[in-house]
C-alpha cells in the first residue's frame, strides 16, 4: 500500500512591532487550517519569490500595509498531522499605513505579556517566547570584581541586552547583583546546578534558567520553572535533547574559534546555521562572536548572539 506524502508549504510571517512595543496579530478565519487562532500575519511564498518580497505582498494584500521592509528573525519547521509547514518569521522594520483586516479578519495589537494567554497555531508557539528574548546575551565574566560587574551592568542597554550570571549564580553577592539588574530592567539568566534548578530555589524576578551541558545530559524532563529555560549545546545530541525536553532556547557554540577553548573545533557559520534553522526553539550563537554579528546570526537562523569579552565595555 502506497502512503501519500504529506503536503508541504513554505510560509513567511511578520513580527510587526508598534512604537509602544505591542505586537500586531490577525485571527485566522474559522474555515481555514488552524482556524480561529491568532497568528503572525503573512502567507504562502510563491515560486521564485524572495522572502522579503513575499512578505511585503502579503502584508499589502491582507493588512493594507505598503512599502514594507523586513529582516530575518527565525525559521521554524513544523509537522501538523495533515501538513508540513516551514515558516520564515521576519521582523518588519518599516512600513506605510495602519494595519487593517482587508479580508475581513480580526486584527489587534497585543502587549508581550498578553501573548501567552492567546491561542496560536502550534507552529507559532516558539515565536511567542522568542520575541521576548533580547537579541544580545552578555555573559558575566568570572574574573570581574563585584564593583566591575555592577559598573558594567550600569552600561548595558536593557532594551537589547540580557545578562547570564553563570558563575555569579551562586556568588555570595548574587542578590546584590540581581537588585542592580532589576533596577535597570535587565532580563537575567541563572545557571542551574542540577536538573531541578538551583539549590535553595530560584529567586523571584529571574527571567531565565540555563542548563550547562552536563545538567542537560542528566535531565529527564523540563525543569519546573515558570520562566525561559535554555541549555548549552555543542553537538547534535545535546540539541536533540533540548528539543525533546521542550526547552525555549539554546546557546549553540562554538561558532568561531575562541581564545578560551582553542582546542574545541568551531562549527562555522554554515554548520551552525544548518543546526539552528527550523528548530522549534530560539538559538543564540556563541563563541567568537560579538554584537556586530547580530544580522549575520539571524541570517543563519538564530535569534541573537551571546558572549563575554565583546559584550562588555
Amino acid at each position: 500500500m502506497t502512503t501519500e506524502p504529506t503536503p508541504a508549504i513554505t510560509v513567511v510571517a511578520a513580527i510587526i512591532r508598534g512604537e509602544d512595543g505591542r505586537i500586531c496579530l490577525s485571527k485566522r478565519p474559522d474555515n481555514k487550517h488552524q482556524g480561529g487562532r491568532w497568528e503572525f500575519p503573512g502567507g504562502k511564498v510563491e515560486g521564485g519569490e524572495q522572502l522579503s518580497d513575499a512578505l511585503a505582498r502579503e502584508l499589502h494584500e491582507e493588512l493594507g500595509m505598503v512599502d514594507s521592509l523586513s529582516s530575518p528573525f527565525i525559521t521554524i519547521a513544523h509537522q501538523y498531522p495533515d501538513l508540513h509547514v516551514t515558516l520564515h518569521f521576519r521582523d518588519v522594520t518599516a512600513w506605510q499605513g495602519s494595519p487593517v483586516g482587508r479580508e475581513g479578519q480580526q486584527v489587534e495589537w497585543f502587549t508581550l505579556e498578553q501573548l501567552p494567554g492567546l491561542t496560536f497555531p502550534a507552529a507559532n508557539q516558539p515565536v511567542v517566547t522568542a520575541i521576548t528574548l533580547p537579541p544580545l546575551l552578555a555573559i558575566a565574566p568570572d574574573a570581574f570584581s563585584l564593583e566591575q560587574l555592577l559598573d558594567g551592568i550600569a552600561l548595558l542597554d536593557p532594551s537589547r541586552t540580557g545578562l547570564y550570571l553563570r558563575s555569579w549564580s551562586h556568588y555570595p553577592a548574587r542578590d546584590m547583583v540581581l537588585e542592580a539588574c532589576a533596577a535597570r530592567g535587565l532580563k537575567v539568566w541563572l545557571r542551574a546546578d542540577s536538573p531541578q534548578g538551583l539549590a535553595g530555589g530560584i529567586p523571584a524576578g529571574v527571567f531565565g534558567l540555563h542548563l550547562p551541558g552536563r545538567v542537560l545530559a542528566d535531565c529527564d524532563s523540563r525543569p519546573d520553572f515558570g520562566g525561559v529555560v535554555s541549555a548549552a549545546c555543542h553537538d547534535q545530541q545535546a540539541l536533540d535533547k533540548a528539543v525533546s525536553l521542550g526547552l525555549d532556547s539554546v546557546l549553540l557554540s562554538p561558532v568561531n574559534p575562541t581564545a578560551t577553548h582553542p582546542d574545541q573545533p568551531a562549527l562555522g557559520w554554515e554548520k551552525a546555521g544548518q543546526w539552528a534553522t527550523g528548530l522549534p526553539l530560539a538559538c543564540y550563537m556563541l563563541g567568537g562572536v560579538g554584537p556586530e554579528d547580530i544580522s549575520r546570526a539571524r541570517e543563519h537562523g538564530a535569534v541573537g548572539v551571546a558572549g563575554i569579552r565583546a559584550f562588555w565595555s
